[in-house]
This record gives C-alpha cells, sequence and structure tokens, in this order.
C-alpha cells in the first residue's frame, strides 16, 4: 500500500505507542528508500540499532534491500515479492519463535498484510491490464501507460489527504518526514484506488491488536479474507469482514 499514512492509519491507536512496532511497519519502505537514495552504507548507518532483543535489524535484511523484485513471481526484495503481493508465510516463517514474538517484526508484518490486502481488492494490476486489452493496437501505447501511471501515482498523493483529514489521530513520524516523500492532491476524483475499499480495510486492521492476538490466527483470517478471482467489489468485501473474529 504505497503510502506511509496509509500503513501508519491501519495501526491499532493503542498499539501506535509501541514505537519499535511502528519502525517495523515503516521498515519495508523507509529502509529501501534510504537505500535507494544513498546506497547500502547511508542505509546501515542511518538506522543501525531498533529495540529488538539486541539483534541488528540491518542485518536480517542486508540481503534482501539490495535485491529487485524482478517479476510477478519473485520473492526478492523488503516485501518478499511484489509490494503489491508480499509472500506472507514466507516472511513469517523465515523468523524465529522469538522474532515472532518481537513487536518489529510484527510491525513488519503489519506493513505487508497492508499491502497484500488492499492491493488485492483495489485490482489495480486488473485494470492495467484492462486498460492494456482495449488500447494494444494503440501505436502512443507507451505514451498512454505513462499518463495512467501517473493518474495512479495521483491517487495516492489524494489517498493521503484523505487519511490525513479523516483520520487525524495518526501522525507521520521523525524518520517519514525527513525523507520529504509524502505530497497531497485534495481532487476527490480518483482513477485506481478506491476510497470506500480504503477505509474499510484501514477499520479492519485499526480494530485489531496484533502485539496481543495469535499471529497465526490474524495470518489465516487475512489471507482467507483476500478477493475470489475478479470479484473485488465493497459489498463482497463487507460480506467477508463480517465473518472476522476479531470485533469491529
Amino acid at each position: 500500500m504505497p503510502g506511509y499514512y496509509a500503513h501508519l492509519a491501519t495501526v491499532n491507536p493503542v498499539v501506535s505507542k509501541n514505537r519499535s512496532f511502528i519502525y517495523g511497519v515503516e521498515m519495508p519502505d523507509l529502509l529501501k528508500k534510504s537505500y535507494k537514495l544513498a546506497g547500502l552504507i547511508y542505509a546501515e548507518e542511518k538506522y543501525p540499532l531498533l529495540p529488538i532483543q539486541d539483534m541488528r535489524f540491518f542485518s536480517f535484511f542486508e540481503e534482501r534491500v539490495q535485491q529487485d523484485a524482478d517479476d510477478k513471481d519473485s520473492t526478492n526484495g523488503l516485501h518478499y515479492g511484489w509490494s503489491s503481493s508480499p509472500d506472507i508465510y514466507l516472511f513469517w516463517n523465515s523468523l524465529s519463535s522469538n522474532q515472532k514474538n518481537n513487536s518489529f517484526f510484527i510491525g513488519y508484518l503489519w506493513h505487508l498484510l497492508g499491502d497484500k490486502l488492499v492491493y488485492s481488492w483495489l485490482d489495480i494490476e486488473g485494470k492495467f491490464n484492462s486498460f492494456l486489452e482495449q488500447h494494444k493496437n494503440d501505436p502512443n501505447l507507451s505514451t498512454l501507460m505513462e499518463l495512467e501511471y501517473k493518474k495512479l501515482h495521483n491517487d495516492w498523493d489524494k489517498l493521503n489527504a484523505l487519511i490525513r483529514d479523516r483520520y487525524p489521530d495518526v501522525i507521520l513520524t521523525p524518520e517519514v518526514i525527513e525523507l520529504d516523500f509524502v505530497k497531497y492532491d485534495y481532487d476527490s476524483h480518483m482513477d485506481y484506488v478506491d476510497w470506500n475499499i480504503v477505509k474499510k480495510i484501514i477499520d479492519y486492521m485499526r480494530s485489531i491488536n496484533p502485539l496481543e492476538e495469535d499471529m497465526e490466527i490474524i495470518i489465516n483470517e487475512f489471507m482467507s479474507f483476500l478477493p475470489e478471482e475478479t470479484d473485488c467489489s465493497i459489498d463482497t468485501l463487507n460480506k467477508k469482514l463480517k465473518l472476522s473474529r476479531f470485533k469491529m
């Protein structure tokens, strides 16, 4: 889910006070941005130590921060695949028992789960494929696609503005502000992002305290709530979420 605001909004208000968890939520994007901005040494020096049971978190992710998820089937990179389709079980099963009970790594997982749910229900890839099919014979297809990617980028900026206005308790952290990547667009029209779907998922995730619940149960429930085939409507999402064991 592109956007620090969106990821921070999915955090339960009680859990948001846990700084280690918040670092975990930010880290898949934060570490990658730092690496892209100034390289491996900068990324390592910028975020060398975090309260994760005296383990240098960077050593855990050092190989992955240098990887790119080259294709849809790849499980490389900090998102354990494309950010639109992270391999949740691959990440979770790579952790030790102690790490699975550590707030930083649970926060990291929370980020990946948010990406998995939001991207799946927005079906952005399906929308792009539909556009490609409609314009496959257009000699200016590459230019048209650049314009579509720009629309998506603008949608994320519009989403930032909506979240900032609708969730005033969600505050950007100093490390995110320092990167200066969060932008806002107050145009209400969005081409690829459905606000109703994103808000529903945010509210669902905010209702759960992952530091007090069994993460195995949470993961299995989240994965069972992924859309089936091409039915990504808000009505179907609502029906699935009503089956949640967690009270919204």
